[in-house]
């Protein structure tokens, strides 16, 4: 029977690949991989050889990549330029909403339609209205900026009615009062009978410029009358070159281009220069500063109470989830360097309640910072909008300093409640100055240590320096204005 499958070769020996083995097993006999890592040539993988690259010119066989999306179009790029058919060049996709995988051919019009009944695809079976101006939003992963987006919106302006296209069911939880349909896709066959099936739409807005996006973009482009998209800060700062080429084809056809810092404009202009007329910034509102006033001040003391906070120390929070790129042990190693007496003084707060999946590294987080000498919280429990406020409030100073961001919600909530925020010079939060906006910089996580123990002894004096943030943020990220802005985005 084995005789029987097509032969193949696997490119890429990574997480992703070996997580995909199985059902590539299933499917193929596999000749061997191949991986751009020298260690890795002429070892054994689960009875697989692994060669170098060059060994795919002498194959005449599928080559299915399994790689993430930032290293696709890049191999993709180099097989094709050592001159493989590009119709030789497949992807093993992984969907990690349902944990299903699929293969995809490199160019969307070998790719073979799933003949689907929209309405059943709609979680919220609904049919379509006709004479309404509708709005889709498209979000191949689950993110509150979708909700976000969709319910104040919807609030606001009740005569747009919104679409969600997505890869994830959560929508279902918030949304069915503010959505006419939830449009969930389980495979690229059924995304693209989804897109064949619907009406054309007066607006496609996309969060974010996933390359899922780029692989249909012809068809994408035939179903609305205008296509927006939304720079975060993956599609910009995390790309690679291969990846940033690929997306041009989406960014060249499209009518506008919103982001929500000048940082992150002037960034994405230097690499799309073509797109200096039509991007403009459109911030995605706060919903928190709704729930930060002085009802949820009173909440917010008796939380530090709760947490055994003494009421004389100074809470200093640190980052805002458990993901890797905050820094977390880096910050703790510097601040261990700083006086006793400063230590005393202050307690940390980790809020490290997504993503998922990060007990390995909060346990690491934990032992360096049983090292330090600074007394400590981690906070791993789900927090709703009125419990991160109450947090929020609840601390004195915020410390930012992940990798890359475009602009932090938690950094506005934490500056509308006033508090002091030490942020690393390298992001891309400078024109928060020039709208008047006072926070404290560090150019580098060695100079923690001395930046904290300066604003724990002149606290008050830094504390009067935030005092006009409130108001500036407000007008620049209340959804009462920053609704309009994505109105006028959709119908002006």
């Amino acid at each position: 029977m084995n005789d029987k499958r097509e032969q193949v070769v696997l490119y890429g020996l990574g997480h992703a690949g070996k997580s995909m083995l199985p059902y590539l097993r299933e499917r193929f006999e596999i000749a061997f991989w191949v991986d751009g890592n020298q260690k890795l040539w002429e070892t054994v993988y689960e009875g697989i050889p692994v060669h170098s690259p060059e060994s795919i010119l002498n194959f005449n066989g599928r080559i299915i990549i399994t790689t993430t999306d930032s290293y696709f179009e890049e191999i993709s790029a180099n097989l094709i330029n050592s001159g493989v058919e590009k119709n030789k060049i497949f992807r093993g996709q992984h969907h990690i909403y349902n944990q299903q995988e699929e293969i995809i051919p490199y160019e969307f019009d070998m790719l073979k339609s799933e003949k689907i009944d929209l309405e059943k695809c709609d979680l919220l079976r609904r049919e379509e209205k006709e004479n309404t101006y509708k709005v889709m939003i498209f979000c191949g992963f689950y993110s509150s900026y979708v909700n976000q987006l969709v319910r104040n919106c919807k609030r606001r302006f009740p005569d747009i009615h919104f679409g969600i296209l997505s890869n994830a069911e959560q929508y279902i939880v918030e949304m069915e009062n503010y959505a006419d349909h939830i449009y969930v896709y389980h495979s690229y066959a059924e995304l693209y009978g989804i897109l064949n099936a619907l009406p054309k739409y007066e607006v496609f807005q996309m969060l974010w410029i996933e390359n899922i996006w780029v692989y249909f973009r012809k068809l994408i482009r035939e179903k609305c009358e205008r296509l927006n998209l939304c720079v975060g800060g993956s599609d910009l700062y995390r790309a690679r070159d291969a990846e940033l080429l690929y997306k041009k084809y989406l960014i060249d056809m499209s009518d506008t281009i919103s982001a929500e810092t000048d940082a992150t404009i002037s960034a994405f202009v230097k690499i799309y220069p073509s797109t200096s007329e039509k991007i403009r910034w459109v911030n995605f509102g706060v919903e928190i500063l709704e729930h930060m006033e002085q009802s949820q001040l009173v909440k917010s003391l008796k939380r530090k109470k709760d947490l055994c906070i003494l009421e004389e120390k100074l809470v200093v929070l640190c980052g805002y989830n458990a993901g890797k790129a905050h820094q977390h042990l880096e910050m703790i190693r510097a601040l261990s360097t700083i006086s006793e007496s400063i230590k005393k003084k202050i307690v940390l707060i980790f809020p490290m309640t997504y993503p998922d999946n990060q007990e390995e590294y909060i346990e690491s987080v934990k032992k360096e910072l049983d090292k330090c000498g600074i007394d400590y919280r981690i906070l791993t429990e789900y927090m709703d909008l009125y419990t991160m406020a109450q947090v929020e409030m609840m601390s004195d100073i915020l410390i930012t300093i992940q990798k890359t961001d475009q602009l932090s919600s938690t950094m506005l909530e934490t500056m509308y409640a006033g508090k002091v925020i030490i942020a690393g010079s390298w992001l891309p939060y400078e024109n928060l100055r020039e709208k008047g906006l006072f926070f404290v910089s560090v150019s580098a996580i060695d100079a923690l240590a001395e930046t904290v123990s300066d604003v724990v002894v002149n606290y008050k004096e830094y504390s009067e320096k935030c005092s006009g943030n409130k108001n500036i943020v407000y007008a620049m990220s209340s959804w009462n204005v920053a609704a309009d802005r994505w109105r006028r985005l959709w119908i002006d």
